[in-house]
């Protein structure tokens, strides 16, 4: 069910910005022509600036969440193998590391997730399980970097 709203987000976003476009082309093209292109123009910045304010709110707000996942998760297998002394390492530049008796055995790209018939955000690991990770639960079950 997910699919028709992700893509209704994503045409609602691309018509936004093409109407945006077509706005400065015409700001531009009729800017010796003051009536037409001055409202325009105050049209423009009054589209844009909340616009650009609610894309840092969200990625401020995305950071902020962040810091919730970060810390270490323990690892129980890694490539098919049990895997006793394995750690997940989650750092700030969304980087991991998978350490093996505190040896950086390993390393790769981590992100947030959200779908709208799941509450919340959730982690995703690249090479990492295809379930959700809660930031509570801090085990991975499985991690394989075999089919990269």
């Amino acid at each position: 069910m997910a699919g028709p709203v992700l893509l209704m987000q994503a045409i609602l976003l691309l018509g936004f910005i093409l109407f945006l476009l077509l706005l400065l082309y015409v700001i531009l093209t009729k800017r010796k022509q003051l009536q037409v292109s001055l409202p325009l123009t105050v049209l423009f910045l009054a589209l844009i600036t909340p616009a650009v304010l609610f894309y840092r709110s969200c990625k401020t707000g995305e950071e902020k969440a962040a810091k919730k996942f970060l810390g270490d998760y323990k690892l129980e297998k890694l490539d098919g193998e049990v895997c006793e002394h394995c750690l997940i390492r989650l750092t700030i530049d969304y980087q991991y590391k998978i350490l093996k008796n505190d040896e950086v055995i390993g390393q790769g790209k981590w992100w947030l997730e959200s779908a709208p018939d799941i509450p919340g955000l959730f982690l995703r690991l690249e090479n990492g399980p295809g379930y959700v990770i809660w930031p509570d639960d801090r085990i991975i079950h499985a991690m394989d970097r075999r089919h990269q």
